[in-house]
């Protein structure tokens, strides 16, 4: 009987998966930005460590730096950057949420990200932010000058949303907007050193953060996830929205879940992770005019079922 019930499940569950790997976006927004971006893009590895641990950071950034093809800018543009933190890994490969990380540059973000596997309590995470803006000032780099330093996000996967969310909590002053991805339960954070006070978050008065989940993911369930949204403070935008039939794995799909190899760890791909996720950016990072559109209280995030579940928002419309 057990066994039954138990091929029952996973047969509906894969069942899921196969639907699943059709995802298109079902929104004006999100279908803009899911699409690819008007940058070309170029990703190299730092040749030196770039944070306390001995990690060589990936930086992705758009080819022709300065440009902004949205603006009919063909230079003087300055950059916005979203620093990335990974999950819980011994070794982080040079392809971790690679599709997605490339993806926000076509957009004209600067991202980058340090190799390390345990981001704890963020460390890390703002020596890898302290690079790329000291990169910005020094004028043997490619980067230099061509860095909006007032314009810089953070988002993060598994242990990593759980630093994002802890330096969001911290009202840590470098990042202007966070997105935490797959944000864990807090027993495996007293584990890894990440784990997040509802109170700090309650107290929260600066920046703002949109917290991504997945409806078959054990790790970061609707519950685990009202459990951070709902103690943060109303000061700020928050938001929060479920990937339907998404997995504790979808951004480290490249871009589907072939790469990843775990079975019922990655349903659907890194596709719904395109579109409403560079939504936020471009509007806290580069002032694009449809987020509120996009991520208010009735807006387009809160109609995207049968896609996305479980969204929540107190953005205002304005």
């Amino acid at each position: 009987m057990r066994s039954s019930i138990l091929c029952s499940m996973v047969a509906m569950l894969l069942a899921h998966s196969a639907a699943a790997a059709t995802y298109q976006p079902t929104s004006p927004i999100e279908r803009r930005y899911a699409a690819e971006g008007p940058w070309a893009t170029t990703t190299r590895v730092t040749e030196r460590a770039c944070d306390r641990e001995g990690n060589v950071c990936d930086i992705w950034y758009p080819t022709d730096l300065g440009s902004n093809p949205l603006k009919h800018v063909r230079n003087g543009f300055r950059h916005p950057v979203i620093v990335f933190a990974n999950g819980t890994a011994d070794t982080i490969a040079a392809d971790y949420a690679a599709t997605f990380l490339r993806h926000l540059a076509s957009w004209g973000f600067v991202v980058i990200r340090s190799r390390d596997g345990a981001t704890g309590q963020g460390d890390t995470v703002l020596d890898t932010a302290k690079f790329l803006l000291d990169s910005a000032d020094d004028a043997t780099s490619p980067l230099y000058g061509k860095v909006d330093t007032d314009n810089v996000g953070l988002a993060g996967h598994s242990q990593g949303a759980a630093t994002t969310t802890l330096l969001f909590s911290r009202n840590t002053a470098i990042f202007k907007t966070y997105v935490p991805i797959e944000t864990p339960i807090r027993p495996f954070c007293v584990i890894a050193r990440c784990t997040i006070d509802p109170g700090a978050l309650a107290n929260v008065s600066r920046g703002s953060i949109f917290y991504i989940g997945g409806d078959l993911d054990a790790v970061s369930s609707l519950p685990t996830n009202l459990g951070y949204y709902v103690p943060t403070s109303g000061k700020v935008d928050k938001v929060m929205g479920m990937i339907a039939g998404g997995s504790h794995g979808e951004i480290q799909a490249n871009p589907d879940c072939a790469n990843v190899g775990i079975p019922l760890y990655c349903n659907i791909g890194v596709y719904p992770l395109l579109g409403y996720p560079t939504a936020w950016f471009m509007w806290k990072l580069q002032g694009a005019a449809d987020g509120p559109a996009a991520f208010a209280t009735d807006g387009e995030l809160a109609h995207a079922a049968p896609n996305w579940l479980g969204v929540l928002s107190n953005v205002s419309e304005r």
